[in-house]
């Protein structure tokens, strides 16, 4: 990942059994990391705090150090398959930046808790149909190799905006190519064989060539 790609904030998800829930934001702001929970999710029955550093009892967190919910998920240098883990997701293995890390290597972890880049939602119904046309995937493929109803795919696509996080997660796997890759292998059981090694082929080609 080139420098002209830093990613300056990382959104966090609650994955659950079909859907996931919009957590918060961790950013940086004048030397300091910033942890925000998003209001819906922090006033909301039996949430889950991200760690014993990020308790429910208050919004807003901040740091000269990265917060150790966060830290603990990016992989030791020393760790042997290290570099094998940064060429799955598409960085550099001499990556410091530590959202950038984060984001990346520490997405997935042993919690319930994803975290992705987070991106300004500029998603256009164009680009959608592009990238799935793209993919050689049906509305009905697309929406099961990458957990949306069919239905939201299909306002998507006829310029009928669906809610927020739907659009940023949308726009994620448009633009992040390892992210929509890490998706599409938990879920390719859903579509025919053929079919899900043209995505991997094609996510795989798109990827390698940000690098």
């Amino acid at each position: 990942m080139s420098n002209k790609q830093k990613i300056e904030a990382v959104d966090v998800y609650l994955e659950k059994r079909k859907t996931r829930e919009y957590v918060g934001q961790l950013s940086r702001e004048a030397g300091y990391y910033i942890f925000t929970y998003d209001n819906k999710y922090l006033y909301k029955d039996r949430t889950l705090a991200i760690g014993p550093d990020l308790p429910l009892s208050k919004k807003k967190f901040r740091s000269r150090t990265l917060f150790p919910s966060f830290e603990d998920r990016i992989p030791s240098k020393r760790n042997p398959a290290y570099q094998e883990y940064c060429q799955m997701v598409g960085i550099d293995p001499n990556e410091t930046d530590l959202l950038t890390l984060v984001a990346t290597l520490g997405q997935k972890g042993p919690s319930s808790f994803v975290f992705s880049p987070a991106v300004t939602v500029t998603l256009t119904n164009e680009t959608l149909i592009s990238f799935r046309k793209d993919l050689n995937l049906t509305i009905r493929e697309f929406s099961e190799l990458f957990d949306f109803s069919p239905a939201t795919i299909t306002r998507m696509e006829n310029k009928k905006i669906n809610g927020k996080d739907t659009l940023k997660r949308l726009e994620i796997y448009c633009n992040f190519s390892n992210a929509a890759l890490y998706e599409a292998r938990k879920n390719r059981h859903k579509i025919n064989d053929e079919k899900f090694k043209h995505v991997e082929e094609f996510l795989q080609f798109k990827n390698n060539s940000k690098v």
